[in-house]
């Protein structure tokens, strides 16, 4: 008789191991799945990076095109001779030119 519930007690304890095992293995499969997966995932943070480097390449490139194009407005603004040359495009002239225009036929 004892011998018999000294065997269902161990056989009642390899079950709750057994149970306890597999809830331990099934809940770190999930969270790994979730980790790897999940909306917070490691894929979603990779693709997140990778889409914030390329927003900070682009950002670097609109400021270093920003900053060309701000220096060569300061040169323009300089250039007297590109203004002249601007100017007389439009049908300006110093004081004392004459200006010809020829008509094309």
């Amino acid at each position: 008789m004892r011998n018999i519930r000294r065997q269902q007690l161990e056989q009642r304890r390899k079950v709750r191991r057994l149970v306890l095992y597999t809830i331990g293995i099934l809940s770190f499969i999930y969270l790994t799945v979730s980790l790897i997966i999940g909306d917070n995932g490691l894929i979603r943070y990779m693709r997140l990076k990778s889409m914030r480097d390329e927003m900070v390449a682009e950002i670097n490139m609109l400021k270093k095109r920003n900053e060309d194009t701000r220096k060569e407005l300061e040169r323009q603004k300089d250039d007297q001779t590109l203004i002249e040359e601007l100017a007389r495009e439009h049908g300006l002239a110093k004081e004392g030119e004459l200006i010809f225009k020829f008509e094309d036929e």
